[in-house]
């Protein structure tokens, strides 16, 4: 028993001799590994009681299921060519707005068709507003030249007027209330 003890190199002060030379673990690092059997019980009782939760947590109705969906039908006038891409990005805050892909509630992107082209989103009631781009040469962003006009075709919905920069966000707000159709004409 003594060479075990030993084997495991066990910290002297957690080791005692008795009277016949025989060493024993302490008795205070005993009751530490019974705390820790309980603390196992504990985890054991919890993770089973989680795990029998688990099915009737999946079974409730989340608010975001039960969320209706409209179609937004985003019909683009004036497309020149079926070179490149339509980049479309719909927001629903002013954060990153016209650009900024990451603050986008939704990025999509589609191969450019001349003339009419229509692009179906599903999307839940609330404010909205779209900007898209003609991207020619398929790098996701709007091309400038050094003055910062832009080099690709673009659009808002509500067709706003813009000039060096692009208009706030107000004015390219909609509504999704029920299916609806926001027509944008391209502007360069």
């Amino acid at each position: 028993m003594a060479r075990w003890f030993a084997a495991r190199k066990f910290p002297k002060s957690k080791l005692r001799r008795d009277e016949f030379g025989q060493a024993h673990l302490l008795r205070h690092y005993n009751r530490g590994v019974m705390e820790g059997s309980h603390s196992v019980r504990t985890y054991i009782c919890s993770l089973a009681l989680l795990l029998i939760s688990c099915p009737m947590l999946a079974q409730s109705p989340t608010p975001a299921a039960n969320t209706p969906k409209y179609k937004l039908t985003i019909t683009v006038e004036n497309m020149d060519s079926n070179v490149g891409n339509l980049g479309i990005l719909i927001f629903s805050g002013p954060k990153g707005w016209a650009e900024d892909r990451q603050s986008a509630l939704k990025d999509i992107s589609v191969p450019a068709q001349q003339g009419v082209q229509k692009v179906d989103v599903q999307l839940p009631p609330g404010r909205y507003a779209v900007a898209l781009v003609h991207d020619l040469n398929m790098n996701h962003k709007l091309d400038k030249n050094f003055l910062g006009m832009p080099k690709e075709f673009w659009g808002l919905s509500n067709n706003p007027h813009a000039t060096l920069k692009a208009p706030p966000i107000e004015k390219c707000y909609f509504t999704m209330d029920g299916d609806k159709e926001v027509k944008i004409q391209l502007q360069k």
